[in-house]
């Protein structure tokens, strides 16, 4: 008995070594360049840095690794296991939402002696992983394996945007970011998160998020997943279901907001209980079952679609049930007054008489971390702002002498007059005819320029601080 238990421990090695062999042959090491935006100073590029990651060969010949191993690359090189060559390669697509990325590379001979992995199914719950990869601390392919432990909604990196995500107790480091996590050979999800303070516990993209990122970037774009644009609060209270004509049972959740250009928009409104999504109960807490006795976010029924597709839905409103159904066509979900952009993105901006403007992002408010978060409490104040302008700094000069310490601050209006956005902003204030001209922020405080001392000023300052264009290109 002993002998034969041997010997299946010894033909079990073999076969995983066998497989480990496969895969080596599909891992690649991402080598990056970056050079990131510089805010303070949007004229000019700022820091720099260099990073390496883990990517893998799927089918195609496709090489996926995470977008943030690759973004604002200005040199990309890759390498194969087992190889010291390294290759020039390009970033195809970025999905900044779902930290994923295709990379291509420009000698094809790269793919000499690869092979190329296969998807396999959303791993259930305790089924065995393996993650492979190359963590910082040594040049060399890393395999750690565990078990997955959770599988729930939950903040990506890059966005803080929510989409379905997979925990294990491999362990995952950093330079790992981008690896393939198997199982029976098969890629399951893409390793991209680790927590430092806890032992034990990373995360992974699952590879129904991947397959979707491939699907969606077959016609030459990438569109992402399709938001609903609502927002609601959960239906816990016997009291509150009663009052909204309610079964007693846990369905339901309270539609608060339906945001302006959600598909929703005009079809829902404020107090209707939202009961399904394509024929998935959605329970009290906003959860729906994606799997036997596994609940995630609701979200996760309309993002498992493509723009274009259908959803149906059913409600009840003022006591009485209503079934209907939407196109989720609609790209541009307008939640907060605060611009959405990708963080490729090159700041737009303005240098006027030293004042340097540019419009409310989301990644301005990540570099400023909650200085102006008060204007998410604001947004009723905004609401005849398309696109919020911010007075970044002020450029120390003879124009602006008194309003050298202004700066992070919302400027609402010029000479008295709103814009709608800051191309309308720019236009405003280029095209000013009095004799001064006035910036007022959200408090009600003034800055004022001598319009005549700004141009004749304008030169000398730009040479001052080495600014090669006074605005950028996207609003010229």
């Amino acid at each position: 008995m002993k002998k034969i238990l041997v010997m299946i421990y010894l033909i079990l090695s073999m076969l995983v070594s066998a497989n480990d062999a496969v895969i080596k042959k599909a891992l690649i090491k991402v080598y990056t360049s970056h050079q990131l935006f510089d805010y303070t100073a949007p004229w000019q590029y700022g820091q720099s840095f260099n990073s390496t990651a883990t990517g893998f060969i799927t089918e195609g010949n496709k090489i996926i690794t995470n977008a943030h191993a690759v973004l604002n690359s200005k040199f990309l090189q890759i390498r194969k296991e087992g190889d010291s060559k390294k290759y020039k390669a390009a970033v195809k697509f970025v999905s900044e939402e779902y930290d994923l990325a295709l990379i291509e590379v420009e000698d094809k001979s790269f793919f000499n002696g690869t092979v190329s992995l296969k998807l396999g199914t959303l791993p259930q719950i305790r089924e065995n992983v393996t993650v492979y990869g190359y963590p910082l601390g040594g040049d060399k392919l890393s395999t750690t394996q565990g078990i997955v432990s959770r599988m729930e909604h939950s903040a990506y990196t890059l966005t803080n945007k929510r989409f379905l995500i997979g925990q294990t107790d491999a362990a995952i480091n950093r330079g790992n970011s981008g690896g393939p996590v198997t199982s029976k050979n098969k890629i399951v999800g893409v390793a991209f998160a680790g927590i430092s303070s806890a032992d034990n516990i990373g995360y992974f993209i699952p590879v129904n998020i991947l397959e979707h990122f491939l699907d969606d970037i077959k016609d030459g774009n990438y569109d992402g997943a399709p938001g609903l644009g609502l927002q609601y609060s959960k239906l816990e209270s016997p009291s509150h279901r009663k009052m909204l004509g309610l079964e007693n049972n846990s369905r339901g959740v309270l539609i608060k907001k339906v945001f302006k250009n959600s598909p929703f928009e005009n079809v829902l409104k404020r107090n209707d209980v939202l009961l399904k999504l394509d024929n998935s109960p959605i329970e009290y807490d906003g959860t729906v079952e994606f799997r036997k006795n596994e609940k995630t976010d609701f979200s996760y029924v309309n993002q498992q679609k493509k723009y274009g597709d259908t959803i149906t839905y059913e409600i009840i409103r003022d006591k009485k049930r209503q079934t209907g159904q939407v196109k989720l066509d609609k790209r541009d979900i307008n939640y907060s007054v605060v611009k959405e952009v990708t963080l490729e993105t090159p700041p737009s901006y303005l240098v006027y008489g030293g004042l340097l403007f540019e419009p409310l992002t989301n990644n301005y408010m990540n570099i400023v971390q909650g200085a102006l978060s008060s204007v998410y409490e604001k947004e009723e104040a905004f609401k005849d702002y398309s696109e919020l302008v911010v007075l970044v700094r002020v450029l120390a000069f003879d124009v602006n002498l008194g309003y050298a310490e202004e700066g992070n601050t919302i400027i609402t209006k010029v000479n008295g007059q709103k814009y709608k956005d800051f191309k309308d902003f720019v236009h405003k204030v280029k095209n000013v005819k009095s004799e001064f001209i006035i910036f007022e922020n959200d408090r009600g405080e003034e800055i004022v320029l001598d319009v005549k001392e700004v141009e004749a000023q304008k030169a000398e300052l730009m040479r001052n601080y080495n600014i090669t264009s006074d605005m950028s290109d996207d609003v010229k």
